[in-house]
């Protein structure tokens, strides 16, 4: 299976996906991991898109690395747009393999209260707020025909694990 991660920055993603691959054994893909491990390898600029699409498609070469070793893969990454979306299904698609849409419904004003809070703690890395704006006006929300399960932010993480 090919569980997509979808959703806006600061709403749970990274949480999730992390516990998702614990509890299948899912191996784990991560943009924002994946930009840090290449950094200063190719010397990218998080204010980049031409970076970040890089980025993007060394996450699709591990996807399909492991999808050719017929290893389930979790992406996290916001996903936001259908086409996004579509890609990753393609690529499924090419190994026969099942995608889940995993859309994390987080309101605006939790996302902005996360915001907030990491700008104390410093537990992630900070996002330019005008990405974060970019993100939320962009949502495509994912529709039944897009294999969704639809996770609030008080999850019950077994009630998820159930529904993969």
């Amino acid at each position: 299976v090919l569980y997509i991660m979808c959703g806006v920055g600061f709403s749970g993603k990274s949480t999730l996906a992390r516990k998702i691959s614990e509890q299948t054994g899912a191996t784990l893909v991560s943009q924002d991991a994946t930009y840090f491990e290449n950094e200063t390898k190719f010397n990218l600029d998080q204010n980049s898109d031409e970076d970040w699409e890089t980025v993007l498609n060394i996450c699709y070469e591990k996807i399909e690395k492991e999808l050719t070793k017929n290893q389930s893969v979790v992406f996290d990454d916001t996903n936001h747009r259908l086409n996004l979306r579509n890609k990753l299904r393609n690529i499924a698609d090419k190994y026969q393999t099942e995608t889940k849409v995993i859309f994390m419904d987080t309101s605006t004003q939790v996302q902005k209260e996360r915001v907030e809070k990491n700008k104390i703690t410093g537990e992630r890395h900070e996002v330019k707020q005008e990405y974060l704006d970019t993100a939320i006006a962009e949502l495509e929300v994912p529709t039944e025909s897009e294999n969704v399960i639809i996770v609030e932010p008080d999850y019950d993480l077994a009630r998820v694990i159930s529904q993969l």
